[in-house]
């Protein structure tokens, strides 16, 4: 290996990643691989390392790589503000990012017309992830997109502005608007953990935004900022994006608030936890759908778009033959990125990111692989380690690992979740639950044994068929002997990004396509006995058509006033929890 800075080649790559323009890399040229202490990364061009190698020849070396990484048991050290970035708050400069602005009358319609997203419906203020494709429907870029009052703002990992830009003035001809790269004289930093948006409101001129994606103008000390909440990290965050003239002017406020300075490699650990592809994790050809965003990042009801037709061919099929997914490997140590991925002995893959997840205790990395190896469930090894596929983004804040530091806590009698989610007797397996016999710590250091119900945990959907208007569903339910007002709901019973699942629980429910599905907030059911963790989301831009119930379900959907909704949680004709909790919680917020 060879030690280079990352001014020689890897800055426009790497430096959206949070990495300092004068941090040192290792760079193995027969992998490909820039490593960061334990953090290894891909970047999407290469420089020239010399002589290529054959695919086997890779394989072998890749399989070498991947047993020194794990020869020992020892799991590395954490990242510098991993537990902050779950736990409290945290931040780190990214430097600059690629940000291309449209400007003009015909802004809106112009970009609405070459992105998977829904732009025309959004609001100033607003915004959506959004990807961008050529004529064949390849991605060229995955970019949030934000509604400005004179057009739109697209923001992208570093490197990508400047083809974007050459790729949409190639289609413009007389539409009034304008496209500029402003990637050099913008910079961020992401600031990010569960007590952000709060110390943000202490912190900034003007209140946090709450919707994903939404965003606001205002001052952090003296320094203008753009505040964009994000869930890059984890599912609270925010983007600050300022004047490059002003980065020194940020940096120091934000050391002058001692808030923890998260470095790097905790930000990618957490990135790929959240299961967020970057440039790496996106080959050439690939497809919007391979990437698993469909509910967040495409709109199946909107316009013509050009890539539209390959995108509405693959919706019409129902699959695609690949799928980006994360692996969690045996061992204490992260997988090579670059590692070939095998179902038995059939390549399917390889990956493209890389880490130790603490979260996990074992190596993670992301890839696209083949679906129908997937699907069969058979094993699955990265260079000879047994892997398996695990659904992101993990449920990682509050089921964090105990580091060695975190004994006293044990000693002082604090239930530890990630301990009670590992260990026990198994009582009872079913289809969709478990229930196992615990050891639980008591405060005055005995143990007591207790039986807890173990669960996949589920999603909820809030489907506003209008702004005043949300469809509920009544469900027979046998465990009480009677029928439920509810909203949609289903269990994690399957491989899949939580949004996919909220988007398949609706349409099997109650028919409606969701054009545009917003993450709201997560909640335990039952705490004391049954570790089930629901996850809320806003369904809007429905779109209606027949439901696709299980065998044996009775649900009926009825379209229901917002008011009257309310009213029924109220005074006690919708009784169920989750229910009431997704309602109450949403008109909160909208009020």
């Amino acid at each position: 290996m060879e030690t280079i800075a990352m001014d020689d080649f890897f800055h426009g790559q790497l430096a959206g990643r949070g990495f300092p323009p004068s941090q040192s890399f290792r760079w193995c040229g027969d992998c490909a691989v820039v490593r960061v202490g334990n953090l290894g990364i891909r970047p999407r061009a290469l420089p020239a390392t010399g002589p290529s190698q054959s695919p086997r020849q890779a394989g072998r070396h890749h399989e070498q790589h991947n047993a020194m990484n794990n020869a020992t048991n020892e799991s590395p050290p954490r990242p510098s503000g991993y537990d902050e970035l779950r736990q409290t708050l945290a931040w780190v400069d990214l430097g600059p990012r690629s940000v291309l602005t449209a400007r003009g009358p015909d802004a809106v319609r112009f970009i609405d017309g070459f992105t998977t997203a829904a732009v025309s419906g959004l609001s100033v203020g607003s915004g959506t992830e959004g990807f961008f494709t050529d004529g064949r429907g390849w991605v060229l870029a995955l970019t949030t997109i934000l509604r400005t009052e004179d057009g739109l703002w697209i923001d992208a990992a570093p490197g990508l502005a400047a083809g974007l830009r050459e790729h949409l003035e190639h289609y413009h001809i007389r539409e009034r608007i304008e496209l500029a790269d402003e990637s050099c004289s913008r910079t961020a930093v992401l600031v990010a953990g569960p007590q952000a948006a709060a110390w943000l409101a202490k912190g900034c001129s003007v209140p946090p935004p709450v919707g994903l994606f939404d965003h606001v103008q205002g001052c952090l000390g003296t320094v203008p900022v753009a505040v964009v909440r994000i869930d890059w990290c984890g599912p609270m965050g925010f983007l600050l994006q300022a004047a490059a003239a002003d980065h020194g002017r940020l940096i120091a406020w934000l050391e002058s608030e001692s808030i923890p300075r998260a470095e790097p490699a905790a930000v990618e650990a957490a990135r790929i936890e959240a299961g967020r592809p970057e440039p790496a994790d996106i080959p050439e050809k690939t497809l919007p759908q391979e990437l698993e965003r469909n509910a967040r990042a495409i709109s199946f009801t909107k316009g013509c778009y050009l890539g539209q037709e390959t995108v509405a061919r693959i919706d019409a099929l129902g699959h695609v033959n690949r799928r980006l997914v994360a692996l969690a490997c045996d061992g204490p140590r992260e997988p090579a990125v670059g590692a070939l991925v095998r179902a038995g002995d059939e390549v399917i893959g390889r990956l493209t990111s890389a880490c130790f997840s603490p979260a996990l205790g074992c190596g993670l990395g992301l890839g696209i692989l083949q679906a129908r190896a997937i699907d069969a469930a058979g094993t699955l090894s990265v260079n000879g380690v047994t892997a398996r596929v695990v659904a992101v983004p993990l449920e990682v804040l509050k089921a964090v690992r105990p580091s060695a530091t975190d004994a006293a806590s044990r000693q002082d009698g604090m239930a530890l979740e990630d301990d009670s989610a590992e260990t026990g007797t198994l009582l009872l397996e079913t289809k969709r639950f478990r229930v196992v016999r615990v050891t639980e710590p008591c405060a005055d250091g005995s143990r007591r044994e207790r039986e807890i119900v173990r669960h996949p945990g589920s999603v909820v959907v809030v489907p506003l068929v209008s702004p005043r208007e949300v469809c509920l569903v009544e469900v027979v339910r046998v465990a009480v002997g009677k029928t439920l007002w509810e909203l949609p709901a289903g269990t994690l019973d399957r491989i899949e990004s939580l949004a996919a699942a909220a988007q398949r629980e609706l349409a099997e429910e109650t028919g409606y396509r969701a054009g545009r599905i917003t993450p709201a907030g997560s909640f335990w059911m039952s705490p004391g006995i049954l570790r089930e963790r629901m996850h809320l989301f806003i369904a809007e831009d429905l779109t209606p058509g027949p439901q696709a119930l299980e065998p044996g379900e009775q649900i009926r959907s009825h379209v229901v006033a917002w008011d009257e909704a309310i009213a029924m949680c109220l005074d006690g004709r919708i009784d169920d929890a989750k229910t009431i909790v997704g309602l109450l919680l949403i008109d909160a917020r909208r009020r």
